[in-house]
């Protein structure tokens, strides 16, 4: 049966393995899925007996969490800054895990989440990830120790360590940089009496799209091999996956609605775009999806956009695709399980796409 398009196909069994692939190469370190990335209910369930908990960033997303069964003790809500009242309700909720990075965020933790344990933002490297993450995010080694013992004062218990390289993070060299601030952060804390027991490497474990990146294997022995070398003993870690979890389970079925040459240009109009879910093409402009159509000879050059009338709607400027494409024909948008269907907007009254899933059990 030939659907209407556009609309999503996840495969649950890419999914699993997804997981366990992970899970194998950084066996050292616990398992908490950046819902983040994608929420989508089916997703969840399927991946709840593999994994250790989540990475929640808002209460939004903790509710929806709670309403599917998850512990609230098993969810780390690990955005550094967060709404007063999403402290309070996951407070509430049984959360007890919280990050922070600024002074004005340990007052909120000790007046809404009171004695809770914290993880440290710390800012490290982010070079070579496409979507660097440390302007907005991580606080400096001096301001680390200060904030620190602010929050032990004020009642609050500072037990881990939190980092993130970038998303897409496409150097291995960024890992060891990490663990290497991490460990000096790690042992100058301990002088004044916060001892350290887990470090969360974050997430930025790259997806594959069209360009090549670390292996996870490759990422996971460079982790562990900075691990042993520089970090002390006796300290728990976990990890953040959300990109490399479903990036690739997901594929987008989509139309060409036009076709035209615009100066030097020729431009492809899908029924699809940035506003239901590519967003990510405005924000990695170098992010390439993989696009695949049934027609097959000389290929050409396309700028692809989308049917809104917004003309920010722009998946990509270099496309190659063949050349006798027409109105009508359908191309798959491949890798495009992550940060698709949690930025999806109803932007000139064009609905979500719906999501058939695959490979189920």
């Amino acid at each position: 049966m030939k659907y209407r398009t556009p609309y999503y196909t996840y495969n649950l069994k890419t999914l699993t393995k997804n997981v366990k692939l992970f899970k194998s190469a950084l066996p050292f370190c616990k398992t908490y899925y950046a819902v983040k990335a994608n929420i989508d209910e089916r997703i969840i369930k399927e991946i709840d007996s593999f994994i250790d908990g989540y990475d929640a960033a808002s209460i939004g997303e903790i509710e929806t969490l709670i309403n599917l069964g998850i512990n609230p003790e098993r969810i780390f809500f690990n955005n550094p800054v967060k709404i007063s009242y999403h402290i309070e309700e996951a407070y509430k909720a049984g959360v007890r895990i919280f990050s922070f990075d600024s002074e004005t965020e340990i007052d909120k933790l000790a007046k809404y989440a009171p004695k809770s344990k914290l993880f440290l933002r710390f800012k490290v490297s982010d070079k070579g990830s496409m979507f660097p993450l440390s302007k907005k995010f991580g606080i400096d080694e001096d301001l680390a120790l200060k904030y620190a013992k602010k929050a032990e004062s004020r009642g609050l218990s500072v037990i881990g360590i939190t980092f993130h390289v970038g998303s897409q993070a496409e150097t291995l060299k960024v890992w060891e940089s990490a663990i290497i601030k991490t460990s000096t952060l790690v042992k100058k804390l301990s002088k004044i009496g916060i001892n350290i027991s887990i470090v969360d490497v974050g997430g930025g474990f790259p997806a594959i799209y069209e360009d090549m990146v670390p292996e996870i294997h490759s990422i996971g022995r460079t982790i562990k091999a900075a691990i042993d070398k520089y970090m002390p003993d006796g300290i728990q870690y976990c990890a953040e996956p959300g990109r490399f979890i479903v990036a690739n389970i997901g594929n987008i079925h989509c139309t060409v609605i036009g076709k035209e040459k615009r100066g030097d240009s020729d431009w492809l109009y899908l029924d699809v775009g940035t506003f239901q879910g590519l967003m990510e093409s405005i924000e990695m402009p170098e992010l390439k999806y993989p696009i695949k159509c049934a027609k097959i000879g000389r290929k050409k050059r396309y700028i692809l956009t989308g049917p809104t009338c917004d003309a920010y709607d722009t998946i990509g400027k270099d496309y190659l695709l063949p050349s006798n494409i027409t109105v009508g024909d359908r191309l798959v948008i491949e890798s495009a399980g992550a940060y698709t269907k949690v930025y999806e907007t109803k932007f000139n009254g064009f609905a979500p796409l719906p999501v058939q899933y695959i490979g189920s059990k």
